[in-house]
């Protein structure tokens, strides 16, 4: 049984942990299901769930919709673009009804990712996110002038591709936009519908299922190599226009700010409605799928992200040296900084070695926060010898 479950996971390409969740579901399932029932008083009959990925682009705020959803900071958030590197799951457990919320990194065009060399991850993930969704959350910065007024193409052909899932618009940053009748505006552009009052707009129809070009796969390189915007043009119904820019079937319109949590609740009721019966996947101490390791990493890169500046903190890589419980409550971790050459590292360390010290204190603040134990941390900067 354990060869049979382990062969079907990898030609799904699930990560050997959702692998242990299948096979403890299987042999440990009185345990798994008593464990909820004393924590909680929930059965697994009372049990609704529900799995939502959040897509959008680069800084439109997902990783802080949830912290925010979820009540705690989690993942990393900073005001640079491309701070989240991954998909991760974020665990909301609300009465009973348990809400998995995937953050993805921001969607690129794949002759951006390879420009800059991104990793694969950057690319491929916000689609893989959208294999498991039963819902999809689209977030648009509604503070930049330049872009929300229009979806980006490689958004639109990833709705029209998974048209048979529902979605959802939730405009983000509403507290900087200065004229609130320009929501209305953005609102009417996005979904080639005029928004009816202040709040969410359902649309009157529910969506048609439509061809899919990559059906409920991630797309291959050559696929993600193309024109996003010709992929829209061939595959998008008449009504979503020619240009690929908007999307007609939103099943309604959330106006939040994620920063100051206005319009988080009405949001996250909406999700907690949209639940439906089923096994919860996480235990209701867990808040992520991410491992200790990967969270503290994504916390010193966020320091990095907010005290050094242009392509500083993206050429920047960690190595764990040392993770050990040193005292009976102490963790010690020890990672190095590498960087490409001498002038970097002494950016990094600042004057009088001020900027590591910041960046240092900041993140060991925020690890014994997510951890719940004092950490004793040392970040150590290295330069490549050339």
């Amino acid at each position: 049984r354990v060869r049979v479950y382990y062969r079907v996971a990898r030609e799904m390409n699930l990560r050997l942990c959702n692998l242990w969740l299948l096979l403890k579901r299987t042999f440990c399932q009185g345990a798994v299901h008593c464990e909820y029932a004393v924590s909680e008083g929930i059965t697994s009959a009372e049990q609704r769930t529900l799995k939502a990925a959040i897509i959008g682009a680069p800084n439109a705020g997902k990783s802080t919709l949830v912290n925010q959803l979820i009540g705690q900071k989690v993942f990393a958030v900073s005001p640079k673009v491309h701070t989240t590197s991954r998909k991760a799951a974020g665990v909301c457990t609300h009465g009973n009804t348990q809400i998995v919320l995937l953050d993805t990194p921001g969607i690129v065009t794949y002759q951006y990712g390879r420009k800059l060399k991104m990793a694969k991850s950057f690319i491929a993930d916000p689609y893989r996110s959208l294999m498991e969704a039963q819902l999809i959350i689209v977030m648009v910065d509604a503070s930049n002038k330049w872009t929300r007024e229009r979806l980006h193409p490689s958004i639109v052909q990833a709705l029209c591709n998974n048209a048979h899932i529902p979605s959802v618009l939730a405009l983000n940053k509403v507290d900087i936009v200065r004229h609130k009748h320009t929501l209305l505006s953005i609102t009417e552009s996005l979904t080639s519908l005029r928004a009816k009052g202040g709040g969410a707009t359902p649309h009157p129809t529910a969506p048609r299922p439509l061809p899919l070009t990559t059906p409920k796969t991630c797309p291959t390189s050559d696929e993600v190599g193309r024109s996003a915007l010709q992929c829209a043009e061939e595959s998008c119904p008449e009504e979503v226009g020619s240009k690929g820019t908007s999307w007609p079937h939103f099943s309604e319109v959330f106006m939040l700010s994620a920063l100051t949590s206005d319009g988080i609740d009405a949001l996250k009721s909406y999700l907690i409605s949209r639940a439906r019966p089923g096994v919860w996947e996480y235990n209701t101490s867990e808040l992520t799928d991410q491992p200790q390791s990967a969270l503290v990493n994504d916390i010193i890169r966020e320091k990095l992200f907010r005290h050094l500046h242009k392509e500083i903190p993206y050429v920047v890589t960690q190595d764990t040296v040392a993770w050990e419980q040193r005292d009976e409550d102490t963790l010690y971790i020890h990672q190095n900084l590498n960087c490409k050459s001498s002038n970097q590292a002494s950016i990094i360390i600042g004057p009088a070695g001020r900027t590591i010290q910041k960046i240092t204190a900041e993140a060991k603040t925020d690890i014994e926060a997510l951890l719940k134990c004092p950490i004793d941390l040392v970040l150590n900067v290295r330069a490549q010898k050339t």
